[in-house]
This record gives structure tokens, C-alpha cells and sequence, in this order.
């Protein structure tokens, strides 16, 4: 693939990145007297008409997915953008999937940010035709609806899709031809693993749950996490401290086993994702600006979030910077 047919949108996109907001101003909204005065402060910058609108968390929803369209628009090559879109047709799936089995409308969970249109999902899975889904996804709706009439287990469909969605985003890379795509799915994978695995630990669950729900793919082998799976997890820590992970896995498991927050977990990741990310500074054209600059942007769009989520529940500023990811921009 010529990394050429970057060169017009990812100059664009540069002019894009200069408008995010710099760590001053995310602490300055921090640091704003209360909820009013942040969504004031917010009226002239991307999401004014977004935080203006009846609920905050359906406008910054709109955000997403306005974002999305327009990368869609702006990058050639429409892999680069499903590689990153596809983390909302697990979601999707997830929703329509679940309504469709307990005859309830989970329409606004629903984020119209993915690979595949809402509509084609929707459609698809209401008349059971799959003919615009594509086989990976069809085939996997079509077990799950099999499954779930015999088991009638609900923890089965998560698993499914989380498990088959990084399928997709191999055959993603694949038809993208582009050897990065493949690297920042293995790193996906593994993030996800150890995300798992620490869940599994703190629920008490055992060896049998943990070889269902492991996504193959990543570079770390199911074998490493069975054979940690009755140890503390200090060390299972030491034993990957000299992986790519390792001085990620470190600081999480310690900050988990210190506050027992498991929320912390998501946070660490998306921190180890932005760092492992930020080596695209160094390439002017490629798909890795591209990907860090939509990490980032769906980054920005939490951490708006969190504040004005905070600011509306009164949390202390200190407790909301905490919560904040790490900014791939300075």
C-alpha cells in the first residue's frame, strides 16, 4: 500500500489536531465553579452545540458519531477508520442482539459510529437476512441466536461477539494490506486479555470461564494466563513485567489492588493504548497518525465527559483529574 494517498487528508487532519484541547484547558474546565459554568465554558469550542442539547451524554453520543462521519469522509482508505469503528459494532451488536432476544428497545444505547450502518444491523437481524452483513458478523449472529435458545445464557452473547469482532478487524487489516492494522489488533487483543483477567480474578471465577472468554490472537498465549489464574496477581504482574505490557500491567494491578476499582482498569488501558500510539508523531503519512489521531480525539470526547459528569455530581477536581486518560497531545 502506497502511503501517499495519505498525504492531502492527514494534512487536514494536522489542522484538526491544533484545535484539540490542551491540558490547561482540560484543567480549566476541571477547575470551573460548577456544572453551569463548564458548559459555559464549553459554548465556543467543538462541542458547544453538543452540551447545549437536553442531555449532555446524547449530545456528546452525536459527538461520536458526527465524528465518525466525517473521518469517514475526510481518510481514502476506509479501513483505517473501520479498524477503530468496529469497538461500536461489538457495541451495537450487543444491543440489537440483546432487544431482538428479550423484546425490549435498546435504540438509545445504540452509537451509529461503526463499520456497519445501524439500519443494515437492525434490518438484518429483525428479518434475519444477512445478505449486506458481512459473513464473519452474519455467522456469528446466526450462532448466537442458536446458542442462546439452547442455553439460554446471556453471558454467552457478549462473549461471542467480543471473541468474533477481532476476527473482523483481522480480516479489516487484511483487506487493508497494511501490517500496522494487524500490530494494533494483537496489542487490542492483549489489552482486552488482561482486562479480562483481572475481572475474572476479582469475580473469583476459575480456570474453565477464563479459556472461554480469552480472545485468541494477541501475542500473550492462553498458557500464561492459566497458569496464573489461582496466583495473586502481583504475580502474574512480575511475570509479564518484561512484555510490552509490563509497566502498564504493573501500575494497574497495584492501583486495583490498592482501591479495588475496577473501573481503574479501562483507564490504565486507554493510557497504555495512547503511549503505544504516540510513536506515530514520528511518521508523516501511514495509517498510525491517522489511528493515534482518532484514539485521541474519542479520548477527548471521554474525558469532556467525565468532567461535566463530575461537575454535575459534585466531585472534588482532584478526583476528576484522576480520572482523566492520558492525553496523546501536550
Amino acid at each position: 500500500m502506497d502511503n501517499s494517498i495519505f498525504i492531502n487528508s492527514i494534512s487536514h487532519m494536522r489542522v484538526l489536531e491544533a484545535r484539540m484541547f490542551s491540558k490547561a484547558k482540560l484543567d480549566s474546565l476541571v477547575d470551573s465553579e460548577d456544572f453551569s459554568d463548564c458548559v459555559r465554558m464549553l459554548q465556543n469550542s467543538y462541542y458547544g452545540k453538543y452540551v447545549n442539547m437536553i442531555s449532555y451524554e446524547k449530545g456528546l453520543k452525536l459527538a461520536v458519531e458526527d465524528f465518525y462521519k466525517d473521518m469517514y469522509k475526510l481518510f481514502p482508505l476506509r479501513e483505517v477508520v473501520d479498524i477503530m469503528a468496529v469497538k461500536y459494532d461489538n457495541h451495537n451488536l450487543k444491543a440489537i442482539i440483546k432487544g431482538e432476544i428479550y423484546k425490549k428497545d435498546f435504540r438509545d444505547m445504540i452509537i451509529d459510529a461503526g463499520s456497519i450502518p445501524v439500519d443494515v444491523l437492525m434490518n438484518g437481524i429483525k428479518k434475519r437476512n444477512f445478505a449486506d452483513i458481512p459473513e464473519t458478523i452474519s455467522l456469528m449472529i446466526e450462532r448466537i441466536f442458536d446458542s442462546y435458545n439452547h442455553k439460554k445464557n446471556p453471558q454467552d452473547i457478549d462473549m461471542e461477539i467480543d471473541k468474533e469482532i477481532y476476527k473482523y478487524m483481522f480480516q479489516i487489516a487484511e483487506k487493508s494490506e497494511m501490517p500496522y492494522l494487524f500490530d494494533f489488533t494483537k496489542c487490542s487483543i492483549d489489552l482486552s486479555n488482561i482486562r479480562m483477567f483481572i475481572r475474572i480474578k476479582a469475580q473469583g471465577k476459575g480456570e474453565e470461564f477464563l479459556k472461554r472468554a480469552f480472545i485468541y490472537g494477541g501475542k500473550l498465549n492462553l498458557d500464561l494466563f492459566v497458569s496464573y489464574i489461582n496466583e495473586p496477581l502481583v504475580r502474574f504482574s512480575d511475570k509479564i513485567m518484561y512484555t510490552p505490557y509490563g509497566k502498564w500491567s504493573e501500575g494497574c494491578i497495584k492501583k486495583y489492588i490498592e482501591t479495588k476499582d475496577l473501573s481503574l482498569i479501562d483507564k490504565f488501558s486507554d493510557d497504555f493504548m495512547t503511549n503505544y500510539l504516540k510513536k506515530a508523531k514520528l511518521i508523516s503519512f501511514g495509517p498510525e497518525p491517522i489511528i493515534a489521531y482518532i484514539f485521541a480525539k474519542e479520548n477527548e470526547i471521554k474525558a469532556v465527559r467525565i468532567i461535566l459528569t463530575g461537575k454535575k455530581n459534585g466531585v472534588d477536581p482532584d478526583i476528576i483529574k484522576e480520572r482523566l486518560r492520558e492525553r496523546y497531545y501536550v
